[in-house]
């Protein structure tokens, strides 16, 4: 468990790696502190297995010993509860970090899945295959509102770290068959009294009141918007207003996350078709992308993003739509003859994007892609060091550092160029940078 907290516990879509030290608890009450992280949990979860093992450590001691003062001394306690009780202090941080990303934490949710799409854009412009995940994803499609996508993100980009607990309940439980087989037999428990029976029960009562009250929040929200989702699918859009608002009251981290702006957005628009607001006009502008008429959809986008604040919910359906103009000429996907053609469309549209977003690593690294395939040498290296900057991903570092060194090649750098070379094969251990390792063994 002490092993767990410094291993990391989740990669970021960006390639950062965050150890459950530089994971905050949040659970939906927004007391996030840097102070409660994973880390701390872990090592208070190690500390009470060391607690109840020092009882049980007890109990044998007594079991063992002829001297009566031992068995007086012992806690009443049972071995069987104790190895509850220190199973379920393994399970308590994963428990608690499933239900933070899945049901809870949308503030990391709407940040993690602007990454993700960002990462997934990104890997169609390699030039070569991508590392394989083991949940695929397509990046129009995933949304945050979603459980289905949340869990794919999840199972792509969990860590060691996170499964490192598991395996302590593995060896806590596995430890058990080496004790004698009459203390597994009697587990040592103790006859508890009448009116230890009754505390007991009222602690139980008073722990699943305040585990109710605790966790109960972050799903109450969660059905407060799919019961909202379902009065929109019926047209019952006053009603369903309202319980987009109790979804708010109850997980105001929800404000965050674009498809509760587009579920107000859709009731707003029936509601008050001639006073629109940025909720309705994102609603408009997403109902279009679902259509595929990706101008109209820019346009509605681009009237909400002149008129209304630059909320990160409105930057990240206007990038969306930035991103599919990008896509529609389909770039650095054609033979190289059509190259020009399909490339130089797509330009104007990443360059909106990223003044939108600089930080958006999907269009710094198409657009040096594109600015290599035009020979802009310097243009092309410009864009991937700011890739190198954003992302922290192995696989997007070999893929700017691979194209650094080809505008080298090209300006007549060969020394430095070798150099960036021989640093994108050291990030692709999995030898899937074809482009790199052709251009170094002199096949290109």
């Amino acid at each position: 468990m002490l092993i767990a907290s410094v291993f990391p516990w989740f990669t970021d879509p960006s390639g950062t790696r965050l150890t459950a030290w530089q994971l905050p608890v949040d659970l939906g009450w927004q007391l996030r502190s840097g102070m409660f992280n994973y880390g701390l949990l872990c090592t208070c979860c190690a500390l009470y297995i060391f607690f109840v093992t020092h009882q049980t450590w007890q109990i044998l001691r007594a079991q063992y010993s002829a001297d009566p003062t031992y068995l007086l001394a012992a806690p009443r306690v049972s071995l069987t509860r104790n190895y509850i009780m220190a199973g379920l202090a393994c399970l308590l941080p994963m428990g608690l970090f499933l239900f933070q990303f899945l049901c809870a934490d949308m503030l990391t949710i709407a940040e993690v899945t602007r990454q993700q799409i960002q990462l997934e854009l990104a890997r169609t412009h390699l030039g070569y295959q991508s590392t394989p995940e083991f949940t695929p994803i397509l990046p129009f499609t995933l949304h945050q509102s979603h459980m289905l996508g949340r869990f794919a993100i999840l199972t792509n980009q969990l860590g060691m770290g996170w499964f490192l607990p598991l395996i302590s309940l593995a060896i806590l439980f596995t430890a058990r068959i080496f004790l004698p087989l009459r203390i597994r037999l009697s587990e040592l428990a103790f006859p508890l009294l009448p009116s230890e029976r009754r505390r007991r029960a009222w602690l139980l009562g008073i722990a699943g009141l305040f585990a109710l009250l605790i966790f109960g929040r972050a799903p109450a929200a969660l059905a407060s918007q799919a019961q909202a989702d379902h009065l929109l699918s019926v047209g019952e859009y006053a009603n369903a207003l309202n319980w987009l608002d109790h979804a708010r009251t109850l997980n105001p981290s929800l404000e965050e996350t674009l498809d509760y702006h587009i579920a107000r957005g859709n009731a707003w628009y029936f509601l008050h078709p001639h006073q629109p607001n940025a909720e309705s006009d994102v609603y408009l502008g997403n109902y279009y992308r679902t259509q595929n008429d990706i101008y109209s959809a820019y346009q509605a986008l681009q009237n909400s993003w002149s008129k209304y604040a630059h909320t990160s919910w409105l930057r990240d359906e206007v990038s969306l739509s930035l991103t599919q103009m990008a896509e529609l000429s389909h770039p650095l996907r054609s033979i190289p003859r059509a190259a020009l053609t399909n490339n130089e469309p797509a330009l104007p549209w990443l360059t909106e994007l990223l003044k939108l977003d600089a930080t958006n690593f999907y269009a710094q690294f198409t657009v040096g892609r594109i600015l290599y395939d035009l020979r802009d040498d310097a243009g092309c290296e410009m864009h991937m060091r700011m890739v190198l900057t954003l992302s922290a991903s192995p696989e997007m570092q070999s893929a700017a550092y691979t194209y650094i060194a080809l505008s080298r090649f090209d300006a007549g750098d060969i020394n430095n160029a070798r150099e960036y070379l021989y640093k994108a094969q050291d990030l692709d251990p999995a030898y899937r940078n074809n482009t790199a390792r052709q251009r170094m063994s002199g096949m290109r």
